[in-house]
C-alpha cells in the first residue's frame, strides 16, 4: 500500500496533508474534532438560505418597492450557481485542497447573507449567487471531505450533516415569527449570517488536506496521479453507472423544488388555510429529519437487500399517497388529512433518496477524488434536470388552479424513474477512474 508522506515544503502544496497524515497522531487526530464541528454547524446552513428567504420576500419587496412576483428569480438563481459551480469544485479541491475550497464556499454564504441586509435589487441578485455558489460548492465538497477523513465511518459523518440540511430549515421555520415579531424582519437575516459565520470560523482552525488521487499529490518525477486524471469527467459521463447516479439525484431534487415551490399554491387552490396550512408546511420540511437521521447509519452498516427493500418500500408508499389524489376527500374533515398525508411522504420519500445518494458518493467511489468527480457531475447535471420542475409545473398548471389527474400520472412518473435508479445505484460496487473503460 502506498504511504502518505508530507509534502516536501518547496511545493505548492507544503501546506496540505493527506487525511491519512492528519489523524495519524494524537495531536493530529484532535484536529478531526475542528472537522467534525464544521460538518455539522456548516450542514445548517447548506439549505436554509435558500428555503427560508420566501419567508422575507414580501418586506422586503415592499422596501424595495418591487412587484413579489419578481422575486421568484431568487429561487431559480441558486439552482443555476450549483449547475455552474459544482463542475469546477473539484478543480478547486486540487488546486486550493480541500480545506481551502470549504473555506471559500463557507465565506460566500456568509458574505452573500450579509449582502442580503443592504435591501436593493442589484445586491440581493449578487447575494443570492454568492449564496448559491457558497452551498454548491459545500454540497460537493461535504461528502469529499468524509470520503478523506471518516472514510471508516461514512454513515455516521454523512449522518451530521444531512441531519443539519433539514433541520436547519426547520428552526429558522420556528423560530422567525419569535425574531421578527420582537426585532423586524431584518433580525432573520441576521441569524442566517450567524450561522454561517461560525463554521466559516471554525473551518479556520481545520488543518489542511489534499484530496488522495488528484493531481496536487501526483509524483513531482512522473506527475503520473495528474496524467491518470486528465479527463475525468468525460471517462465518468461515458460510463452508464454515472448517469444512474445522475438520474438518482435529478429525480429527487425535481420532486424537491417543484413542491416545495407550488404546494402552498395547490393548497390555497384546494382551500387548506389558517392552522392546517401552516401545520402542513412544517410537516412537509420536518417529514425529512427522521430519514437524514437513520439512513446514513442504516446503509453503511446493513446489507445491499435491505437496501433495496427500503427502495421498494418507500416508493410504494408514496406511489400509494399519489395514487390517491384524484380521488382525494374535499371536505373540511378528511381534505387536510390527505395533504398532510401527502406533504409528510413526499418529504420523506424525497430526502430518503437524497440521503442515499450523499452516503452513496464515499461508499460507491474508489477515491475521495472518484467522489468529488461523481457528485460534481451527477449533481451538476441533476440541478439542471429539476430547475425545470417548477417551471414545467407553471406552464402546464399555471399559478391559481388546482392540477388534475395528469399531476398524479406525472409525478408517479418521475417517482419510479427515480427509484429505478436508485435500485441500480444500490446494486453497483465500488468504482473509480482506474476502473472504468
Amino acid at each position: 500500500m502506498e504511504e502518505h508522506a508530507l509534502p516536501e515544503p518547496r511545493t505548492d502544496h507544503a501546506d496540505a496533508y493527506e487525511a491519512s497524515d492528519v489523524i495519524s497522531n494524537e495531536p493530529a487526530r484532535m484536529k478531526t474534532g475542528w472537522i467534525a464541528a464544521f460538518l455539522i454547524l456548516a450542514g445548517l446552513i447548506m439549505r436554509a438560505p435558500i428555503v427560508v428567504l420566501p419567508l422575507y420576500i414580501e418586506p422586503m419587496s415592499r422596501e424595495m418597492g418591487r412587484d413579489p412576483g419578481s422575486f421568484g428569480i431568487l429561487t431559480s438563481l441558486p439552482l443555476l450557481m450549483f449547475v455552474l459551480v459544482s463542475l469546477i469544485v473539484p478543480w478547486l479541491a486540487d488546486k486550493l485542497n480541500l480545506t481551502r475550497t470549504l473555506q471559500l464556499g463557507m465565506w460566500l454564504i456568509v458574505v452573500g447573507s450579509l449582502m442580503r441586509l443592504l435591501v436593493t435589487w442589484n445586491t440581493m441578485l449578487v447575494a443570492t449567487g454568492l449564496i448559491g455558489a457558497g452551498i454548491a460548492i459545500l454540497n460537493i465538497g461535504m461528502p469529499t471531505l468524509v470520503a478523506e477523513v471518516f472514510s471508516e465511518k461514512p454513515g455516521l459523518y454523512t449522518t451530521s450533516y444531512s441531519t443539519g440540511l433539514v433541520f436547519g430549515s426547520v428552526l429558522l421555520v420556528f423560530i422567525d415569527p419569535l425574531i421578527t415579531a420582537a426585532f423586524g424582519w431584518r433580525a432573520g437575516i441576521w441569524v442566517m449570517a450567524g450561522m454561517a459565520l461560525i463554521p466559516a470560523l471554525i473551518s479556520m482552525m481545520m488543518p489542511q488536506i489534499r484530496v488522495a488521487g488528484s493531481g496536487a499529490d501526483a509524483s513531482p518525477q512522473t506527475g503520473s496521479r495528474t496524467e491518470n486524471r486528465s479527463g475525468a469527467k468525460l471517462r465518468f459521463l461515458r460510463d452508464i453507472r454515472t448517469w444512474l447516479f445522475v438520474g438518482m439525484f435529478a429525480g429527487q431534487a425535481f420532486l424537491s423544488y417543484t413542491l416545495s415551490a407550488w404546494l402552498p399554491v395547490m393548497l390555497g387552490a384546494s382551500h387548506i388555510t389558517g392552522v392546517h396550512y401552516t401545520g402542513i408546511m412544517v410537516l412537509f420540511n420536518l417529514a425529512g429529519l427522521p430519514a437524514s437521521l437513520i439512513i446514513p447509519m442504516f446503509l453503511a452498516r446493513t446489507k445491499r437487500v435491505y437496501h433495496l427493500w427500503f427502495v421498494v418500500w418507500v416508493t410504494l408508499v408514496q406511489a400509494a399517497v399519489v395514487a390517491l389524489y384524484p380521488v382525494r376527500p374535499m371536505d373540511a374533515l378528511w381534505g387536510p388529512v390527505y395533504w398532510y398525508v401527502f406533504g409528510g411522504v413526499s418529504c420523506f420519500f424525497f430526502t430518503a433518496i437524497f440521503v442515499m445518494v450523499l452516503t452513496f458518493y464515499p461508499l460507491k467511489a474508489a477515491t475521495s477524488a472518484d467522489a468529488a468527480d461523481l457528485s460534481g457531475l451527477s449533481q451538476s447535471l441533476g440541478y439542471l434536470i429539476a430547475a425545470a420542475g417548477p417551471l414545467l409545473y407553471g406552464f402546464v398548471y399555471g399559478g391559481q388552479h388546482m392540477p388534475g389527474v395528469s399531476f398524479a400520472w406525472g409525478m408517479t412518473l418521475v417517482v419510479l424513474l427515480n427509484a429505478w435508479c436508485a435500485w441500480h445505484v444500490v446494486r453497483i460496487n465500488k468504482f473509480g477512474l482506474e476502473t472504468l473503460r
